[in-house]
């Protein structure tokens, strides 16, 4: 018996449905490939294109899956209590599996977070980067929001049971609060080093304060949600009496808060190093 017998032995009136699946996969598969290769021409930015990527992704494969299901649903139907049976068992050996496809949902419902956003979760801290079914992939970031080579990924079925924290859940700015720790020999004058680092913030969000302070206005009319109006804000950190922090919160693009950071590190120490105690 040829190899192409044994087989129809084993699927006997199922050819039809078998050919079709096999061109719904690969329907798939080049609808993907002919999808990024478009992406890849446009003008668009990496990270447009990147979301792009990812929701067509998964949206061709989401149809596809429906349409498999759809032709095999009165084969399916005809061993539905052994299906029963075995799925059961599957969801008792497979938990996991099943609690990343439904960290999936959820993701997909309620959006916690999207391609893009940067969030800290389950000790990981990095831009989220591709989400698929059962996990999602960040670029890891060190602690001033540059890249440190490395990417890490969780499964999906950690968000029903961890807290995260989304960095950027405001579109195209952020609030990002900078740390400037004070030496001793400076502390003496608090009023000399609030204007020096407010002035160094004034002068690294010049070229957007303006449209930061009214996009978080329009962000808080549409969300019915007092945030904060974008303005640069200094306070003091006096958590440790050893150690006096000066906290400086501005209101910057999501991609530019290290570029930020350094520059009002840079100009607040410039401007506080001449002075000497009395």
């Amino acid at each position: 018996m040829s190899m192409l017998d044994r087989l129809a032995a084993l699927i006997p009136g199922h050819w039809e449905k078998v050919i079709v699946t096999a061109l719904l996969i690969g329907m798939a598969l080049l609808a993907s490939h002919l999808w990024a290769r478009y992406l890849s021409r446009g003008g668009i930015s990496a990270e447009k294109r990147r979301i792009h990527l990812v929701w067509a992704r998964n949206i061709i494969w989401f149809a596809a899956l429906l349409i498999i299901v759809s032709v095999w649903a009165s084969t399916i139907a005809g061993f539905a209590l052994s299906v029963a049976a075995v799925a059961g068992a599957i969801l008792i050996v497979s938990k996991e599996l099943v609690m990343c496809v439904h960290g999936y949902l959820y993701v997909t419902v309620v959006q916690p977070y999207k391609i893009g956003d940067v969030i800290e979760f389950n000790q990981l801290h990095g831009r989220v980067v591709d989400i698929d079914m059962f996990a999602t992939t960040l670029v890891e970031l060190d602690k001033a929001g540059q890249r440190t080579g490395k990417v890490a990924e969780f499964p999906n079925g950690l968000l029903l049971t961890h807290p995260l924290i989304n960095s950027s859940p405001n579109g195209a700015y952020a609030l990002h609060a900078i740390q400037i720790p004070i030496p001793e020999r400076v502390s003496h004058d608090l009023d000399r080093i609030e204007a020096a680092a407010s002035a160094a913030a004034d002068r690294a969000t010049a070229a957007w304060q303006e449209e930061a302070m009214a996009h978080f206005r329009k962000a808080s009319e549409e969300n019915f949600i007092a945030l904060p109006s974008g303005r640069t804000k200094v306070s003091w950190d006096f958590s440790n009496p050893e150690h006096l922090m000066l906290v400086v919160r501005v209101a910057c693009p999501s991609g530019q808060r290290a570029k930020v950071e350094q520059a009002v590190f840079r100009d607040t120490w410039r401007a506080l190093s001449p002075v000497e105690p009395n």
